[in-house]
């Protein structure tokens, strides 16, 4: 004579998910490099009367690659501008309507938008066709927290930090 205990499944997956040194990053697979780029990732909303303006994805690379990206202060964005609208990477641009980009107070070096087959893009998570994906390089600085700095000529303001690596 057989008996059955019959063992519902979500106990079986309960049981199952309480490892004690489980982490996010043993459900996927990954290189260190990923790890590294999804650590440094932050995001930042401008949202008007309930509707989303812009969204800014930034990953700071000094932190991700450092052998690559070591002479400047360099970030890869990814950036959804509601109406398609312009972005500026100067401050003393003669434009003042759309959107501009500091750190530390200071405007970068050097914008570049990467093609969609450029390798960097495959470091962001959230790949669409409506996000523009840039290179953006700062002058290096000696400061270890980074405020990178996204705000439209309305004075909205979204304030991404980072924390340099020791090197």
């Amino acid at each position: 004579m057989f008996r059955y205990i019959l063992i519902p499944l979500s106990t079986i997956i309960l049981l199952s998910a309480c490892s004690g040194t489980t982490t996010a990053f043993d459900f996927f697979k990954m290189d260190e490099r990923h790890e590294k780029a999804i650590s440094n990732l932050r995001t930042g909303t401008i949202v008007r009367s309930f509707e989303t303006e812009a969204i800014i994805s930034s990953i700071y690379l000094n932190n991700v690659m450092k052998n690559e990206y070591n002479t400047t202060e360099s970030f890869y964005m990814s950036l959804y501008l509601k109406d398609d609208k312009r972005i500026y990477f100067k401050s003393n641009s003669e434009q003042k309507v759309g959107y501009r980009v500091t750190l530390n107070g200071k405007s970068p070096l050097r914008a570049k938008e990467l093609a969609r087959n450029d390798k960097l893009r495959s470091l962001m998570p959230i790949q669409n066709e409506w996000n523009r994906y840039y290179l953006v390089e700062f002058e290096k600085t000696s400061d270890t927290i980074l405020k990178l700095e996204f705000e439209n000529d309305q004075l909205d303001v979204v304030e991404l930090e980072y924390q340099k690596d020791e090197q």
